[in-house]
């Protein structure tokens, strides 16, 4: 069927879709997943997409060869137990199934809806908005199918081969199939809950920006923490005289969504149809609902976007929150104007952008599979743990440190440069109430939600002595490392086109996790030995620290700039051609 054929075709169905103009979108939308205002080239988004992929594809690979040895022996000897087995193996790749498409759609949480740029570029063109929103379900598609088959197709083939073990090239191929098949249905589920979530927050207008970067702290967290529990939840002992193999794995609870998509993996492969053919099919109807209600939220995001196009832009005013969060970077950064105002501005720019707000998030989620690592190695006794420990005095430390080494990261990502001559001309090249501002705005948005933390976990685990001490170390610590980091910093926040590398996360991640331990791990131990009436002497010693590091920074204020390198030269502007005339 031709092009023109199928256009009337659909036509005469009420879905006037141009596929030329389709195809142009198609690729757009499909781009935009890749794509980042913050990145210098495309070389970097590409080199990124590679490591987010290959970082996910890993434990697919490692968990079948940790499993292989259990399957051979429970072929040869212990048929019975093959079952159990596969049943244990598939819920584990379906949970890391829904986990690897929820960072997918995580990294690439701002291009899965419309928004106002996009409603305000496509509203005037001649195309109309069933091609506009079918060319958007077509590219989230493939994303779906690109990201879920990369993760999901080579621990099949490997899983189909232990699981079948010799069962022959028939049984092989259907635990591959039953593998493929459950495996996508779970991605797809959590995919299109996402979408929809994305598109629902869309049309709200405030609040969307903290809770996508929120979300993908969770999700971030949850992948990480999948990767470090599994090897400890999942493991393969040998039994008794016999060299009995097995697989010991904690329970999953009965009302996961897991066990849902476990069930069409077994009706598929031929196991236990009439036992699990109810589960199976209230899975396969809620995935095609979910899938329903993101097509839906998709469709109506987009109209919601067209009038939201036509509306001012400013939000109607701060919420309590920030308002709060202004007062204290106001009332720390001093009576110096300028130093207000930097203050504000780098508090304002980490609030109303995810750009910024990424690096922060992605970073802070590192700490939680170190915390809950530590605590599963506890063995999961709360009675343990009501004494000074190391794994429960430095979750706040470990979750801040993490915390600014994104939020150094992020102050490298450039805003909005083009607005940046309203700060040029308003403001002096180099003054020192740059450096102050900063550090107030650093101080505003760590100390808070730490001292809260450490204040949450050690009062009720440890008293109100012990958890007050401790509250007063970490503060300490924690002005002692913003001071420090505010000496690698040389400009105002946001305001300098970025350096590709300046950051250095790639190269230099043996030094963060140096300093993980110089600023978590070995602090701690020294505080559980400072305990027994030493504590006012650690407290003088890392004030000290912190003002030597104060005086340091205060002798390099002076030559915080605001203004670009020598070296910069302005970009001339360009254009993206859609190319949608007809």
């Amino acid at each position: 069927m031709s092009e023109l054929q199928a256009h009337t075709v659909l036509g005469q169905f009420g879905l006037p879709i141009d596929f030329p103009r389709f195809r142009v979108l198609f690729r757009e939308f499909f781009g935009q997943f890749f794509a980042s205002e913050s990145a210098t080239s495309d070389h970097q988004v590409r080199q990124a997409v590679i490591g987010v992929l290959a970082f996910l594809l890993t434990p697919g690979l490692f968990i079948p060869l940790q499993t292989s040895v259990a399957f051979a022996l429970a072929a040869i000897r212990f048929p019975a137990m093959l079952d159990s087995l596969i049943r244990l193996l598939a819920t584990i790749f379906i949970t890391y199934a829904i986990i690897s498409m929820g960072v997918i759609a995580a990294f690439t949480w701002d291009a899965l809806g419309f928004d106002r740029r996009d409603a305000m570029v496509l509203a005037p063109t001649p195309v109309s908005g069933a091609t506009i929103v079918a060319a958007k379900l077509a590219a989230l598609s493939a994303l779906l199918l690109a990201g879920a088959l990369t993760v999901n197709v080579i621990p099949a083939v490997l899983f189909a081969v232990d699981a079948a073990n010799h069962a022959g090239v028939t049984m092989a191929f259907r635990h591959f199939v039953a593998h493929v098949v459950a495996t996508m249905m779970a991605a797809a589920f959590v995919f299109s809950l996402l979408v929809t979530a994305r598109a629902l927050l869309g049309m709200l207008s405030s609040g969307r920006v903290a809770v996508a970067s929120m979300l993908q702290f969770a999700l971030v967290s949850a992948s990480l923490c999948f990767i470090v529990l599994v090897p400890r939840t999942l493991r393969v002992a040998g039994g008794g005289r016999r060299g009995i193999a097995r697989v010991v794995m904690q329970s999953i609870p009965d009302w996961s969504p897991t066990n849902w998509f476990l069930a069409v993996h077994e009706v598929v492969r031929g196991s236990g149809v009439g036992e699990f053919t109810p589960t199976a099919l209230l899975g396969v109807k809620l995935t095609i609902l979910v899938i329903a209600a993101a097509v839906l939220a998709t469709t109506v995001g987009y109209r919601r976007q067209q009038q939201l196009a036509l509306t001012p832009s400013a939000s109607a005013g701060l919420g309590l929150a920030a308002r709060c969060q202004l007062a204290l970077a106001r009332l720390l950064a001093g009576r110096n104007p300028l130093a207000r105002a930097t203050a504000e501005f780098v508090l304002a720019t980490l609030m109303r952008n995810r750009a910024q707000q990424a690096p922060i998030a992605i970073n802070a989620a590192i700490a939680v599979p170190i915390i809950i690592g530590a605590l599963a190695r506890a063995g999961g006794d709360v009675s343990a743990l009501r004494h000074p420990r190391t794994i429960v005095l430095w979750i706040p430390l470990m979750l801040g440190y993490w915390a600014m080494v994104g939020m150094r990261a992020a102050f490298f990502v450039p805003s909005e440069l083009p607005a940046s001559w309203a700060l040029r001309a308003n403001a002096p090249a180099r003054h020192a109430a740059y450096w102050k501002g900063t550090r107030a705005a650093m101080r505003t948005l760590l100390l808070p939600p730490v001292l809260a933390i450490s204040a949450g976990v050690t009062i009720p685990l440890l008293g109100v002595r012990i958890a007050a001490w401790h509250i007063a170390f970490v503060s300490v610590m924690f002005i002692a490392i913003i001071e420090l980091v505010a000496l690698t910093i040389e400009a105002v926040p946001f305001t300098h086109p970025y350096r590709p590398g300046h950051a250095k996360l790639k190269t230099r991640w043996p030094l963060y996790l140096l300093g993980m331990l110089g600023f978590a791990y070995w602090p701690v131990r020294v505080e559980l030995m400072a305990f027994n009436g030493a504590e006012l002497s650690l407290l003088a010693w890392v004030g000290a620290a912190a003002l030597a590091f104060h005086l340091a920074g205060r002798r390099a204020a002076p030559k915080w700039s605001i203004e670009p390198p020598e070296d910069f030269a302005e970009e001339e502007h360009s254009l993206t051609v859609l190319a949608l005339a007809s």
